[in-house]
């Protein structure tokens, strides 16, 4: 899209210019900078740094893991406990005699 010179006038409106159009003034102020590619060392300490970032943070996650596991580690415990006491004689003799108390 060129420039248009229909668009209406006034009212702050400026013409609207491409990207790349000649009336658009140049920019100034801008300044790049650059490192080589031979420069960069993007895994610079990584392998040092890795072992004790990793002790930090799993050390600063414990209380948000650990205790679940726990949890359900006693959980299941309990429950395999109580099925095979379930199962065993005892625990059939108990069951039968709930089961006629109920009743």
């Amino acid at each position: 899209m060129e420039y248009n010179e229909n668009l209406p006038k006034g009212l702050g409106r400026r013409p609207v210019y491409c990207w790349g159009h000649k009336a658009i003034p140049k920019q100034t102020g801008i300044v790049t900078y650059a490192l080589s590619p031979n420069r960069q060392r993007p895994l610079a300490n990584a392998f040092y740094n890795a072992f004790f970032n990793t002790f930090r943070r799993s050390r600063a996650q414990f209380w948000y893991v650990v205790p679940p596991f726990v949890a359900a580690w006693w959980l299941l415990e309990w429950a395999e406990h109580e099925a095979h006491f379930a199962s065993s004689k005892e625990g059939r003799r108990q069951a039968q005699e709930r089961a006629g108390e109920s009743t």
